[in-house]
């Protein structure tokens, strides 16, 4: 048992976020800077100009929660294709610290760490059958056009806690992500729209998701084509963007199953 919860001692998000933002500060940034440039990585990572004469970590990454994320990610990936004198292998040893500090979270960050990436979770059964089961078989090089836009929509629905006009941008990616995979199974380098029959045969479903297909895609157009047509696009709260992805992968894992 956690010592906040030993003690009966509250703890909000806020509060867990900015001690997890310490932990990773002392336990990974501070310890891989002896092996590495770590405050040029995370520089990079940022998109900051790094000046040599200022070689320390706190002039490159502030305490935000998101950024400290980012920053994260640019040293696992650095580090997958490095060698360190005194680490066989830094970025297996990144990967565990990173689930040690998340596990000593007070609370759920609402985050997970997924193949070197974070991404936002939900509900613990969809997170594990339709997020990141369908990352695993997505991985395969047949798929990587349908991997690229799946991750990004990831990626903006996890900043989007932070910038909610991402939220509109992770479906149309989620969107963008089904077409690919409808052109891949349907062997027809059309638009969704037009695909969408012969994709429901490929997965082999009942002329019910007909309807739901057809609203899905209506519902994502709406977005796709607001700016085209001088319109704004309508606002969304994080739940319904959620349950579009959530909708995404129940698709992808049809078609994959079906094709199993």
């Amino acid at each position: 048992m956690k010592f906040n919860e030993r003690f009966n001692i509250e703890v909000n998000l806020e509060e867990a976020r900015k001690r997890f933002v310490n932990r990773i500060y002392n336990d990974i940034f501070l310890f891989y800077q002896s092996q590495f440039n770590t405050p040029q990585i995370i520089a990079t990572t940022l998109g900051k100009k790094y000046v040599p004469r200022y070689p320390l970590i706190d002039t490159y990454l502030s305490s935000d929660f998101y950024e400290n994320l980012e920053a994260i990610e640019g040293l696992f990936e650095y580090t997958s294709n490095k060698l360190s004198p005194s680490l066989d292998n830094p970025s297996l040893q990144i990967q565990k610290n990173i689930k040690e500090i998340l596990s000593k979270s007070e609370v759920d960050l609402g985050i997970l760490w997924e193949n070197g990436k974070f991404l936002p979770t939900g509900a613990k059964l969809l997170d594990e059958k339709l997020i990141n089961e369908n990352l695993h078989w997505l991985r395969d090089k047949n798929y990587e056009t349908v991997l690229e836009p799946f991750e990004k929509g990831l990626n903006h629905y996890l900043h989007s806690t932070k910038r909610p006009k991402l939220l509109s941008d992770v479906i149309t990616d989620m969107y963008e992500s089904l077409e690919a995979f409808s052109k891949i199974i349907t062997n027809k380098n059309k638009d969704l729209s037009a695909n969408r029959e012969l994709l429901l045969r490929k997965i082999k479903v009942s002329s019910e998701y007909k309807v739901i297909l057809k609203d899905y895609i209506e519902y994502a157009c709406n977005f796709r084509h607001a700016l085209e047509s001088g319109k704004s696009k309508p606002n969304l709260d994080n739940y319904e963007v959620e349950s579009f992805i959530y909708l995404t992968g129940i698709f992808i894992r049809l078609g994959i199953k079906s094709q199993s």
